[in-house]
């Protein structure tokens, strides 16, 4: 059974946001709330949410936020590990469909009214997109569901194992480029899966990485990747990301094909 959550209208979720923007987590520690008069709900898809679940909801991630050091700033690593944890337990405690989980009024409800606290602790003096959710690749919460929802695998004895494979940067890239690649978690997963095997050492993996989403983006309307098994894409994705390390170490005149080549199949360990 899925459920649905409230949806903050964006005129409401524009005036909080200003309205906190300057605000410290102490401030903002008595102003949360699990309901506001400027929520609503759609009319159909699923089993409202109580008021209960929205309460579990915010302990949960209250919880994982004082391990990292709340209401103290958190320093990088702690930053990496709140983020990691967020997006299991989001992704697993929710109950969210898809669809639902991407509109941003649904995650302006949770960063401005459930969370507000965490949200500016997260991101202090937030731009309106970490908590809006105008653009989901951006929102403090949201962004983290969709990572999760993107790599997981039930049938993993660690479903979310592939969350660790990229950065917050790297991975940002393929989940803006979702709806171009169909956005399909079968095709995100062996983007992980071949990204894993790859050793780039002494090659700009984000560079390496816009460039073989661009010729991935080329392939894609041509190619159905829903239908084709697991290790039929993998194989594919391999060959792309092998022209990718080819093209960026020869371009310039940097290495002769010969050599870009064979430093491909070093990459693969082959």
């Amino acid at each position: 059974m899925t459920l649905l959550y409230p949806r903050l209208l964006r005129h409401r979720a524009k005036l909080l946001a200003a309205e906190y923007k300057e605000l410290s987590p102490l401030d903002l520690h008595n102003r949360w709330a699990i309901a506001d008069e400027s929520a609503v709900f759609v009319a159909t898809g699923g089993t409202r949410v109580d008021r209960d679940k929205l309460q579990f909801l915010r302990d949960v991630v209250i919880d994982l936020a004082k391990e990292s050091g709340f209401p103290e700033p958190p320093d990088a690593r702690q930053k990496v590990s709140f983020d990691l944890s967020l997006a299991v337990a989001l992704h697993k405690e929710m109950r969210i469909a898809p669809a639902e989980a991407a509109a941003g009024d649904v995650w302006a409800f949770f960063a401005l009214i459930v969370l507000p606290d965490v949200a500016h602790w997260r991101y202090p003096k937030p731009p309106a997109d970490r908590v809006v959710g105008s653009d989901l690749t951006r929102h403090a919460f949201g962004r983290m569901w969709w990572r999760a929802h993107l790599v997981y695998s039930p049938a993993d004895s660690d479903p979310y194992a592939a969350l660790h494979v990229l950065g917050e940067a790297a991975f940002d890239q393929i989940y803006a480029r979702r709806a171009a690649l169909g956005g399909s978690p079968h095709l995100i997963k062996s983007i992980l899966r071949v990204w894993r095997r790859m050793d780039l050492r002494g090659m700009t993996e984000r560079e390496i990485l816009r460039d073989f989403l661009k010729r991935l983006l080329r392939l894609a309307p041509f190619v159905v990747f829903e239908a084709m098994d697991e290790a039929a894409l993998d194989e594919e994705l391999v060959e792309i990301a092998k022209e990718t390390v080819i093209g960026a170490l020869s371009a310039g005149g940097r290495m002769s094909l010969e050599e870009a080549g064979n430093r491909a199949q070093r990459v693969f360990g082959e």
